[in-house]
């Protein structure tokens, strides 16, 4: 089960499938933002998952990589209470996080990080 789980990831984070999914994630943290919406903030933090996931590791600084979802639902926690201002600034890892997992994905020809 563990295997179909990491083969899952793997598949979701390289080539065209993770040109997409990290676009989608791109998109619904803005849209979260705008709308305040703390749902679409959650799905964000879950399809970040994958591109932080195959991106970091367990036993390095690279750890922090695989913390990155979190910042995604620190932020949905802001946009539930209301506080805009840490609603805005926690996604930020998150964000560049994926703008540079994008960058990476495009530039190695779609083959992945």
């Amino acid at each position: 089960m563990a295997d179909i789980l990491f083969n899952l990831l793997f598949v979701l984070s390289h080539g065209i499938p993770g040109l997409v999914v990290a676009g989608v994630t791109l998109i619904l943290m803005l849209l979260a933002l705008i709308r305040k919406e703390a749902s679409l903030m959650v799905i964000a933090a879950i399809l970040t998952i994958p591109s932080t996931y195959t991106a970091g590791n367990w036993t390095s600084i690279l750890f922090l990589v695989r913390l990155i979802p979190l910042f995604s639902l620190v932020s949905a926690y802001a946009i539930s209470k209301e506080e805009n201002f840490l609603a805005w600034i926690a996604p930020f890892p998150a964000f560049g996080g994926l703008v540079y997992f994008l960058f990476n994905l495009i530039i190695s020809g779609m083959k992945g990080v």
